[in-house]
């Protein structure tokens, strides 16, 4: 059989998703104040968003949804007074949720040489792994393909829970209006329901946005003068927000300074009596103490709060976070590019439980295909990507059709859903 995508798979991944909406589209959630917000689709055989729609309540929502079959669904983060006007200023903004996306396509986790791959349209260079720029002439507007696993989930869920932290911790939220939903694909998107945020405009959203990235951290806020030209630290690892932040993450970089971590915050001689400094101040009991020892110039302090931040920041979209009239995904729904479901995690299944099967709704019956260039792990799958022949489970097939994989198939796919559905 040809190794060219089969004609009708694309119709079967349609069918299959109009099994799920038929059989459960009571899993499709409405958002709160629903006659208040605007919803937007787009169909696999329409083009473009179709947007400004409303539904009286949640029955009226899931009787669409299951006579339409929509690939994407989204609604508006924004409460609206006409959420149907199809003009922006007629609408009436009432407010938004405060919203995070934090999405692992932009950070370089260790799975993406198994499954992501890069050519540059400009030089013809390309290669696996994860690039934001051509490693050979330095043109930015790479074309990437990328694929998702556990792995990438894993690290976007450690991203949310540092983001939880500070939202319940630092700003004083309730675990009530902090809500996390995985977006079906490679990340997840955190929802503040609260009157505290809902009028807060695009200054005070691009505030938050860079406090929870950990932006602009100055030395000052943290170190008094010390000997020498030097700022010594006075934040403990016992104080709220970045400053127990930024003392422990100290203490830690004590605890592991060598002279190649030393050269990323000093120069010259001074690396070695970092170096010397960490040794002297190992050789005694571990102490919060110790960092009333630790005098850096401020140059230093600046290059190791770029290193804090970084490590202790949230990696999140800020852009999403500013926008106060943000389309974003529903839950309950599934994401037409992975075949998995939107879906809402509490605060303990997001710690506790395995992220892709609670969100897989296809079966585990094994097909066999034909593919090219698959990568070598998808979802929760290990893949012989050099074989021309594969078994894989439905739901996987699923994915690699919708992600727009070389793959055709040996036997007639059937169309199941996973137990529970």
């Amino acid at each position: 059989m040809s190794t060219r995508k089969s004609p009708n798979l694309a119709e079967w991944v349609k069918a299959a998703f109009k099994a799920y909406y038929s059989r459960a589209s009571s899993l499709v959630e409405e958002p709160s104040e629903i006659t208040q917000r605007e919803f937007a689709f787009a169909f696999f055989d329409r083009p473009g968003m179709h947007r400004h729609m409303v539904f009286r309540d949640a029955a009226e929502l899931r009787g669409f949804v299951a006579r339409s079959v929509p690939r994407h669904a989204y609604y508006s983060s924004a409460y609206y007074r006409y959420p149907d006007a199809e003009r922006m200023d007629e609408k009436v903004w009432l407010g938004a949720d405060l919203v995070f996306d934090i999405d692992v396509d932009h950070i370089d986790t260790p799975c993406k040489a198994l499954h992501d791959s890069w050519q540059c349209p400009k030089c013809g260079a390309s290669g696996k792994g994860f690039v934001e720029t051509c490693p050979k002439c330095g043109y930015e507007n790479v074309k990437r393909k990328t694929w998702v696993c556990e792995t990438c989930i894993n690290v976007a869920r450690d991203e949310v829970i540092k983001l939880v932290e500070m939202l319940t911790g630092d700003f004083g939220l309730s675990s009530d209006e902090v809500h996390v939903v995985f977006s079906g694909h490679r990340g997840f998107h955190v929802h503040v329901e609260s009157e505290v945020v809902k009028e807060l405009g695009q200054d005070a959203r691009r505030e938050i946005a860079d406090y929870v990235r950990g932006m602009g951290l100055e030395p000052e806020a943290f170190t008094v003068p010390g000997p020498r030209r030097t700022l010594r630290l006075v934040a403990k690892p016992e104080d709220p927000g970045w400053y127990g932040r930024v003392a422990r993450s100290v203490l830690d970089w004590i605890l592991s300074l060598d002279e190649k971590s030393a050269a990323l915050i000093a120069r010259g001689r001074r690396v070695r009596t970092l170096v010397r400094l960490a040794e002297r101040l190992r050789g005694r009991a571990q102490s919060a103490d110790w960092l009333e020892e630790v005098e850096l110039t401020r140059a230093e302090w600046l290059r190791l709060l770029s290193l804090v931040s970084r490590a202790e920041g949230a990696h999140i979209d800020e852009r999403v976070t500013i926008d106060v009239k943000r389309l974003i995904r529903l839950p309950g729904s599934l994401h037409g590019k992975t075949g998995l479901r939107v879906s809402r995690l509490s605060l303990y299944e997001l710690e506790n439980v395995d992220v892709i099967r609670e969100a897989r709704v296809f079966g585990d019956d094994e097909i066999m295909i034909n593919a090219v260039n698959v990568p070598q792990k998808a979802l929760d799958v290990e893949l012989q990507a050099k074989a021309a022949v594969l078994k894989v489970p439905l739901y996987l097939l699923v994915y690699l059709v919708a992600n727009g994989a070389e793959i055709g198939v040996l036997e007639s796919p059937p169309i199941r859903l996973a137990s529970g559905i």
